[in-house]
This record gives structure tokens, sequence and C-alpha cells, in this order.
């Protein structure tokens, strides 16, 4: 009876040391047709949150979600970079002022708060470009400064979802 005890209590020790519990980074690449792009936010926060809805526009959309340590509460993170173009377009570049031509928005997805401040609350500036490859393949490249400080550099092919 008590090796089989201390047999459970083994096989209990090794099963709940296991790192399964840690999730890996994840990014998806991918755009919606016959979308638009909504924003929203609060007046507290520079943070600007994007809604996509039924449209007559191509919605792009970039997510990344930081790998997980379920034994860290609270510990999530994730990126969305979003925006819409019009639907008969082969290609584009917009870059700096020009980016106000389209709808964009960069969100931090976590437990923070992003409390106001002029020096964040200010316009997209780069570049954003992109060529259709076909039906439903477009390569994209964004080089985008958000809220004046948060740089992200993407090129990838993103999927038609």
């Amino acid at each position: 009876m008590k090796s089989y005890s201390m047999l459970l209590l083994l096989s209990f020790i090794i099963f709940s040391c296991s790192n399964n519990e840690i999730s890996e980074d994840l990014y998806v690449y991918h755009f919606s047709e016959k979308s638009k792009l909504s924003i929203t936010s609060s007046e507290d926060s520079y943070m600007k949150y994007g809604v996509i809805e039924k449209g007559e526009n191509t919605v792009f959309t970039y997510r990344f979600d930081a790998e997980d340590n379920e034994e860290i509460a609270d510990d999530e993170y994730g990126e969305i970079i979003q925006f819409e173009v019009d639907a008969g377009l082969k290609e584009f570049s917009y870059s700096n002022s020009k980016l106000s031509e389209i709808i964009l928005v960069f969100t931090k997805v976590c437990y923070c708060y992003f409390p106001m401040e002029d020096t964040k609350n200010v316009p997209a500036l780069g570049t954003i470009s992109g060529q259709k490859l076909s039906n439903n393949k477009w390569e994209i490249i964004i080089n985008v400064t958000f809220y004046g400080e948060d740089s992200r550099t993407i090129e990838e092919i993103f999927i038609l979802n």
C-alpha cells in the first residue's frame, strides 16, 4: 500500500510539472472582403480599437498574441493592426499624411491602461503598401509608427479570411 501511494504521489508531481501550460507566440495575417472598419475609443485613453463590420471594402488584419504562461495571472498581451482600403484596388501605397486617407488602427490587447496623453494621441506616420497577388493573397508591407512611439515593421502575405 505504501509503494502504491508513493507511485501515485510521484506520478502527480511529474504531470504537474509539465510545461504544457505555456503557449507559443501566435501571428495571424488575413484580410476580409466586403467589410468596413469602424474605430472606437474612450475619451480618457489614447488607445483606439477597430471593429470589422459588413461593408463594401477590404479590411486587412495583423494580429500578434504573445506567449502566455497560464501560471502567471494577467500576463496576456496582444497587438492588432487593422486598415481598410477600397475594394477595387490591385495595389496601393499610403505614406505619412496620406495615411489619413485610409482607416487605420493599432491596438494593444492587455490588462493595461493607456491614459490620454497629447504626445500619444497623434496620427500614425510611415508607409503601408500592398500588392494583390491573387484573389486570396496580398503582399503587405507596414512600416508605421503609432501613437508617436510604437513602431512596427511587417512584410507578410495576407490570406483571405
